[in-house]
């Protein structure tokens, strides 16, 4: 594990797009992905503008989403896809190669994830996957008990998830699922970026990097990666140290 740990914030933003950037001008053709969510948010920002000021170039970059509720399209305030788009995608001047984004409110659900796993099996492996955490350690929507070899998959969305995913939509939506990629191809990525913030995320930090590895806390997994980052703002870090 490279710690990484930042006074605040928007420290955390600055040095995760920078590294990110540096990760992606060090290779040629690749396949990055990055989630959505609060925490990479101020980090998008940085590195659409480092993109946008020529200070990366992502021509030869292919992008493919992280994970996607299952119930949600591309229009609905919450989802994963709007906020790529909203945030990153249409902000950029100079776009990736190509994108493959997900469709929660795909007719074929199941054909979704297919299509999912034959992008990253055609372009990939992974040479970076940005990542946030969840509470109860999950990866994207890898929940607690899920199979670290799952590729592409969908998942009951646990109780932790649905307790704080009323931050990100109304309380109308009612999901049960989750479309993810799997454990098996973000081990695969030849880098991992890891960002956490907030005193909040200490203690399932501390149970991914200091306590055993198991799929009670899908984010232990992460500890077998040779080359993850973990990049996190000092309350975050607390018991990291």
């Amino acid at each position: 594990m490279n710690l990484i740990v930042c006074k605040n914030y928007d420290e955390m933003s600055k040095k995760a797009a920078e590294v990110i950037a540096e990760c992606i001008s060090a290779a040629g053709e690749q396949l990055v992905s990055f989630p959505g969510g609060d925490t990479p948010l101020g980090m998008v920002n940085v590195f659409t503008e480092m993109v946008n000021k020529g200070k990366v170039d992502i021509s030869r970059t292919r992008f493919v989403q992280l994970d996607e509720w299952v119930g949600l399209g591309e229009q609905e305030y919450g989802s994963c896809v709007k906020f790529l788009n909203d945030n990153l995608l249409n902000k950029l001047q100079y776009s990736f190669f190509d994108t493959h984004l997900i469709n929660g409110l795909a007719a074929d659900i199941q054909n979704e994830c297919t299509r999912l796993n034959e992008y990253i099996e055609h372009f990939g492996p992974l040479a970076l996957s940005v990542l946030g955490i969840g509470l109860n350690g999950h990866l994207g929507f890898n929940e607690d008990g899920v199979d670290f070899e799952n590729n592409a998959h969908i998942i009951p969305l646990s109780e932790t998830t649905k307790k704080v995913m009323g931050k990100y939509f109304d309380k109308e939506h009612v999901l049960e699922y989750g479309i993810t990629q799997g454990l098996k191809q973000i081990m695969a990525a030849k880098t991992v970026v890891l960002l956490a913030n907030g005193a909040h995320k200490a203690a399932i930090l501390k149970k991914t990097f200091k306590g055993p590895v198991t799929n009670t806390v899908p984010s232990s997994i992460l500890q077998q990666h040779n080359n993850c980052f973990v990049i996190v703002d000092s309350e975050a870090a607390k018991e990291l140290r």
